[in-house]
């Protein structure tokens, strides 16, 4: 079954977004977390630079002088994805629908990938 978002709204909570997936499942991420978990060859460090989380643990020691990442807009990219528009001018990242699924960190989705990982260790 295809993993396809129902609704996608950004500014849920004030700093999340959230999508209701077409089995009825809420995903809620907050903009810092999904802005560093932004897949794209840049931000992974794939093109051979800095992966972003790693520059960011440096740069976070004066986080007083730092405005946060905010969605300005999100669009479905295709059939498969979501591309969202950073108020720090990045919009290169595709977040693929199942990717973003496995970045929910609810109760339920945490609790499937621990019995996940226990599987497949036995």
């Amino acid at each position: 079954m295809a993993i396809v978002p129902k609704k996608v709204k950004l500014d849920a909570g004030g700093d999340t977004l959230a999508i209701e997936w077409q089995d009825g499942h809420v995903s809620v991420y907050g903009y810092e977390s999904l802005r560093d978990s932004c897949p794209c060859a840049t931000c992974t460090g794939a093109e051979g630079g800095t992966p972003r989380k790693q520059a960011k643990a440096i740069s976070d020691a004066l986080p007083m002088f730092k405005k946060a990442a905010r969605p300005l807009r999100a669009e479905i990219a295709g059939r498969y994805a979501l591309q969202i528009f950073w108020s720090d001018g990045h919009s290169s990242g595709i977040y693929g629908f199942s990717y973003l699924r496995d970045l929910c960190a609810c109760d339920e989705c945490r609790a499937a990938k621990m019995k996940k990982a226990g599987d497949l260790k036995s």
